[in-house]
């Protein structure tokens, strides 16, 4: 398993899938159907916790897609090409900049042939944006929970509960948004600094002969 594979992994399937499995397992707690306490968890074999993992990481496939429609949700239409042209607009004074939007597919290809290491780093901030999202889904998952466990014991501490994970909810799907922002700019930047010729943009005022020689007419 490589590193790239290893942090889309960990962080959109993984992770987000063993909240999912958390979800599952307290609904039918709540339903009465399984009896789960911390005892049961810390007992888990090794067997069981890889199949725990395995669980979660097709459960964090599967639920994508729904995490996904929840992200649409937030994320204004277009907002691939709006980051775009916010990047030209920044730039375009000193750069002639001919990109099209859903070319970062292609620039991030580029990047990992010249700079895997850089790469993995752009990868990261897509893995945590679907993270987040897949977590925001499972929270509310959770309030949905919290919601029936109220009308089954009528204990009002459940609905602070449920509206508390739903608020938590909103704000993690936000910070979703904000990474994949960040994906799509940090691709663009670095193209961009690609282009950037050091030699011509800083040089010494004086070159160092120049400044021998006015050294020596001082002595």
């Amino acid at each position: 398993m490589n590193v790239q594979l290893g942090i889309y992994e960990v962080f959109s399937r993984i992770v987000p899938g063993g909240l999912y499995v958390a979800a599952i397992v307290q609904f039918l707690s709540i339903l009465g159907i399984v009896d789960v306490d911390l005892q049961t968890i810390n007992d888990l074999s090794l067997v069981a916790s890889i199949g725990f993992i395995v669980i979660a990481y097709i459960l964090g496939g599967a639920f994508d897609i729904f995490s996904l429609a929840l992200f649409r949700l937030f994320k204004r239409k277009g907002f691939s090409g709006r980051t775009l042209a916010e990047f030209k607009k920044n730039y375009g004074d000193r750069w002639q900049i001919d990109l099209k939007d859903h070319d970062d597919v292609v620039l991030l290809a580029l990047i990992r042939t010249k700079n895997p290491e850089l790469a993995v780093e752009l990868d990261r901030h897509n893995a945590l944006s679907i993270m987040l999202r897949n977590v925001s889904l499972g929270l509310l998952f959770m309030a949905a929970n919290s919601l029936i466990q109220f009308f089954i014991s009528w204990n009002s501490v459940n609905i602070f509960i449920s509206l508390g994970m739903v608020m938590l909810s909103l704000l993690i799907i936000r910070e979703s948004v904000k990474f994949r922002g960040w994906f799509y700019r940090g691709i663009y930047e670095t193209i961009l600094a690609y282009r950037i010729d050091l030699e011509a943009l800083v040089r010494p005022v004086h070159p160092s002969g120049s400044r021998k020689r006015s050294n020596v007419e001082r002595e």
